[in-house]
Parts: C-alpha cells; structure tokens; sequence
C-alpha cells in the first residue's frame, strides 16, 4: 500500500510541474534568454533557435494574451516561460542573460527603453542582439523600421552612457558570387576577428545564410558613420559575418529624392568588396563587459531563418553558428573550449600527418633522385666497360683477321703454285705431245711412201 502510495504521489508530482513550472529562483543555473515577439514580430524561426540551444531557458515575450494563444506547440512546449507585455518586463521576474529583439517594426516606448538600459547595466545583462533588416520593403516596409528602433535603442543606450558604437546602416547587401542563386541570398562567411574569444563562433561554421541582408555600421564621438571593415575602427568591435570580395551596396529606399527612406550613412549605393553584415562589440561598464550584437538580418520573423541547414540545395552552418553565437555572448564557454581543444588536437594531427607525408614525399624524391644518380653512375661505367669491351673485342678480331688473312693467302699461295705447276705439267703434255704427233705424221708419211714405191 505504502508503495502504491509512493508511486501516486511521483506521478502526480510529474503532472504538477508539466502543468506548473519550477519557480524561476531554482532554474537560473542555465542562461536565460528573452525572445522579444512583442513589438510586431511573428514567430517564425523561434521553435528552431530553441531546438539549437535546448541547454538554455527560454522565455517568449509576446504583447498580448491572443498572441500567446497562437504560438504553436513546438514554442509552447519549448520554452521556460511565455509572459505577456513588454520590454518594461525586464525589470521582474527571473534574471535575463541575453535579449534578443528580431527586426522589430513597433517602436519601443520610453519606459521600454529605459528598462532595457537598466537591464544592461546590471549584473545579470550579458549580451544584446538587435537584428535589423536591409532595405528592402519586407519589414517595415519603405520606412526601413527594424533599422531606426533597433538604432534608436543603441543610441539610447549611448546616451544612458554605455560607449555602444554598432548601428544599422540603411542599405542592402548582395553578393554576386556566395548566394543561393540570388545575389540577395547572401551566403555569408563566419570570419570573426580573433579578439575576445570570438574565434570560438567559428567552431564547425564557416557558412550561414543571410537572406536580404543590410549592412552593419558603427559611429564615432562626432556622430559620424564607419564601415567595420574601416581601417580606424576601434578593437572592441568585432567583425563576425561578412561578404567575399564580390560584395555589393544596393540602395531600394528612398526609390526617390524626398521619399520615405533613409540613404546609407557609411555604405554609398554602387560600392563593391567585402562587407560586414553582423558585428558584435564588448562594451565596458560598471558591473563589467557586455556584448552588443548588431546584424543586418535576424534569426526568426525574416523570410528565411539564419539558423537554416540548408538551402536551394546549399549545406549550411547556421545551426552550429547559432549556438555557437548564443554559448559565447552569454559567456557559456565550456562546450565550445572543448570543442576548440578537440578541434585543435585535430588540427595538430592533421598537420602532423601532412608533415610525415610531406617528410614521406621528400624521401621519396630523394630515393628518386639518388636512383637516377646511381642510375647515371653505373650507366656511365657501363660505357666505359663497354668501350674497354669493345677495344678488347676489336684487338681479337683484327688478330683473327690478320690471321685468317695469313691462311688465306697461304692458301692462296699455294693454289697458285699448284695451278703454275699444273700449268707447267699441261705446258710439257702439250709439248710431248705435240712432239709425238709430228713423229707420228712423219711415220704415216713415210708408210705412205714406202707403199707408193712398192
């Protein structure tokens, strides 16, 4: 009985904190990350940006309590905690390492603004992400919306005191050769600066879409607008995706002089070359260094997310990206240090292996070589042997020769003689015999006279 009873009261415990969730005080040993939706934002790309970083508590921020209904299940199973309101929320409930605000397209209100201010000087603050769009009219349309909240808040910011220097410039960035078949399909490149830890981001990422994006910027104490990539700015921003060099500025607002729409500040329309299109900078306060992080396309509410695997039948890196970015800016370093040292340790190993086969090829073309040397040397003895060979063979066949030679005119010799004296023979036949005709005429003559006297 005392069993069952036990086994009842864990199965109920278990449909409690389904139902209820643990109190915030008890769950912070993890970040906690606040998803803005609260400002005009869908909530496409978020069930994904959760599933990439499931270690983390997530808390949705959405305006009211319909838009909370019509989260999908995927969110609402997610994440650690939906609150309905505003950024004014930050100053309650459970402490927020990271806010993420996705091309918002309604403005925060003051209060919303000093919220975040007072979060972000606080200790619990770590990192800001302000994604904005290009200006292209998607969000926000011809006003270019995502980039004048998100730069109202930076410069906000600034004015509160925080040396925040990131805006959003109000441009569109293509790419005519890394994309998805587009130029405005921006396949850009995971080159963070090697500052700050931040070569960490590119851990087993080297590609991520940025679908439509703008250009990123920063300001100097006068007020005026820089590229990232200028050769003045200052160390504690860090580039982190970028362009190739076949990077382009587009400009699509205003379509004409006194029309809605901003012209870039840094970016002019026309320029080509690489171009940054997200930038973190480590901002320096009382309760100690921040991350604000700038891009000119956002992980959820775009028309495709940067956290996407693949696309147009492109692989892609965007969710080791994603979670890379989210581990480092709130400071989560200990997978990705472990990951560095595994990556390293294979780096040393791969380097290690093209040293012995570098080191193989060498003695290999040694051994070709001192080959091809014997190979000369023994050749080039070889002639001489054979030219010894041949004089040898030379001086026995000219004495064959001479010898043969001997014999046949020996033999020769003799023939001769033998013919002269066979002919000196013939010569004394032809004689006596002639002689012994001439007898024999004269013997018949005297018969035949002998006989006529008769």
């Amino acid at each position: 009985m005392k069993r069952l009873l036990s086994h009842i009261l864990v199965v109920g415990l278990l449909i409690a904190s389904a139902v209820y969730p643990i109190a915030h005080a008890a769950r912070l040993e993890l970040p906690t990350i606040l998803v803005d939706l609260a400002h005009g934002q869908q909530y496409n790309g978020v069930c994904a940006m959760m599933s990439v970083v499931p270690d983390a508590y997530w808390i949705i921020l959405v305006k009211d309590e319909q838009q909370a209904q019509q989260l999908p299940e995927c969110i609402k199973n997610k994440a650690y905690d939906i609150v309905v309101g505003d950024l004014t929320a930050l100053g309650s409930g459970p402490s927020i390492d990271m806010v993420i605000i996705g091309q918002p397209v309604d403005p925060l209100t003051d209060a919303e603004k000093e919220a975040v201010a007072n979060w972000f000087g606080s200790k619990d603050a770590r990192a800001l992400w302000c994604a904005t769009d290009s200006d292209y009219p998607a969000q926000g349309g011809n006003l270019e919306l995502a980039q004048h909240i998100c730069n109202d808040l930076l410069d906000y910011l600034a004015q509160k005191g925080f040396d925040v220097k990131l805006r959003s410039d109000y441009v569109s960035i293509e790419d005519t050769k890394s994309n998805a078949g587009r130029s405005y399909r921006v396949i850009a490149l995971v080159e963070p600066a090697p500052r700050y830890d931040a070569e960490l981001l590119a851990l087993g990422a080297e590609k991520v879409l940025m679908h439509g994006p703008g250009a990123v910027a920063w300001v100097d104490e006068n007020g005026d607008w820089h590229k990232v990539t200028d050769p003045n700015t200052p160390e504690t921003i860090i580039p982190i995706l970028v362009t190739t060099e076949n990077g382009k500025v587009v400009e699509h607002q205003p379509k004409n002089p006194g029309e809605p729409g901003e012209f870039g500040y840094a970016h002019q329309a026309g320029e080509t070359g690489k171009f940054v299109i997200m930038a973190a900078e480590i901002v320096k306060t009382e309760s100690g260094d921040k991350v604000v992080i700038v891009s000119g396309e956002s992980p959820y509410f775009g028309y495709q997310s940067l956290v996407t695997y693949s696309y147009k039948g492109i692989p892609l890196d965007g969710p080791r990206f994603f979670r890379n970015l989210i581990l480092w800016a709130t400071k989560n370093y200990s997978e990705l240090k472990t990951f560095k040292s595994q990556m390293e340790a294979i780096k040393q190993a791969e380097s290690a292996a093209q040293q012995a086969a570098k080191q193989a090829e060498e003695a290999k073309q040694a051994a070709e070589q001192a080959a091809a040397e014997a190979k000369s040397y023994v050749d080039s003895k070889l002639g001489e042997v054979q030219k010894l060979v041949n004089e040898v063979l030379q001086q026995n066949i000219n004495q064959i020769v001479d010898q043969i030679k001997t014999y046949v005119d020996q033999k020769v010799s003799n023939a001769v003689n033998a013919a002269n004296a066979a002919e000196a023979s013939a010569s004394s036949a032809k004689t006596f015999a002639m002689g012994g005709l001439v007898l024999g005429i004269i013997a018949l003559l005297a018969a035949a006279l002998a006989l006529r006297k008769g």
